[in-house]
């Protein structure tokens, strides 16, 4: 049995720590917002569990795993958190989905347990019944020795995980399906189905994921964008009747993402030379959706 916390449990940390409480393990769930609104128990997808303690303040552990699963907005003030109480977890997991800078995880980068971990799956929680829409890709995570025992862990708890040498790959084509469905599924207020589905909306996401393609292509040896394209389109059908995380995150008034998705296609674009019309303007649009400057 391991002591586990999860840092940050909305739908994700909710998820994976429900999880793995259920294979046996001392876990603890450390969030606000929906955390708080939830009892003892939570339906995943309509199976019934019980919900690990909630603890409203670090203690001094020590825990074998902390698995960071907030927000890329809210890691800079894990981290502090994590520094300052310096819990001693043996490994310190962060959900990343997409690409970032390492600076991002300040000291916590040169533990010899920090792993980043990335989600192929769709989360969401609402109420006391948390859905997840499964993929083939699951989880994750660089094949490493500390990768290897992480998808030992979430594995014998069913969390289907799999060790890849082509992680920072996988994180590319990550960013570019994100970059390319999330905001327009917030913005047009569609299902990830609909999106493709219409021909109307096809040349801009064609737009979306070529400019995508064009600034990560060499540093990622990327393929061709239309294998990209098709495993978008693949992957959106898949999962027809889900909206994004920057749905939901425009509907309830919260910050989204979007400096991480098309915010950063922006930005490495401007840094290479290369245009990024298609990125520049759903950037535009998602900010002044919620509030902020264009």
């Amino acid at each position: 049995m391991l002591k586990i916390l999860i840092f940050g449990a909305g739908s994700v940390g909710t998820y994976f720590g429900t999880k793995l409480y259920a294979a046996q393990h001392d876990v603890q769930l450390y969030g606000r917002g929906k955390l708080q609104q939830l009892g003892s128990t939570v339906y995943i997808n309509g199976q019934r569990y019980q919900l690990p303690p909630k603890v409203d303040q670090l203690d001094e552990g020590p825990y074998q795993l902390i698995l960071v699963t907030t927000k890329l907005l809210d890691v800079a003030q894990a981290v502090t958190a994590i520094e300052q109480h310096r819990p001693s977890p043996q490994i310190v997991a962060f959900v990343q989905n997409g690409i970032v800078e390492d600076s991002l995880y300040g000291s916590l980068i040169k533990h010899p347990g920090f792993i980043t971990i990335s989600l192929f799956n769709g989360y969401h929680l609402q109420q006391q019944r948390l859905t997840v829409l499964e993929t083939h890709l699951g989880v994750q995570v660089e094949n490493s020795s500390v990768g290897k025992k992480l998808c030992e862990l979430f594995n014998s708890a069913g969390i289907f995980c799999q060790a890849t040498a082509h992680i920072e790959q996988m994180r590319a084509r990550k960013l570019i399906l994100n970059a390319a469905l999330n905001a327009l599924s917030g913005l047009l207020q569609k299902s990830m189905g609909a999106l493709v589905d219409d021909p109307q909306i096809r040349p801009t996401l064609e737009g979306l994921i070529y400019e995508g393609w064009a600034v990560l292509r060499r540093d990622y040896n990327l393929p061709p964008p239309d294998i990209l394209a098709e495993e978008i389109y693949q992957a959106a059908r898949q999962a027809a009747h889900h909206y994004s995380s920057l749905y939901q995150d425009l509907q309830s008034g919260r910050p989204t993402e979007i400096e991480f998705l098309n915010g950063l296609i922006v930005k490495r674009g401007q840094q290479q030379g290369i245009a990024t019309p298609y990125n520049q303007q759903i950037h535009q649009q998602v900010l002044l959706a919620s509030g902020g400057a264009p």
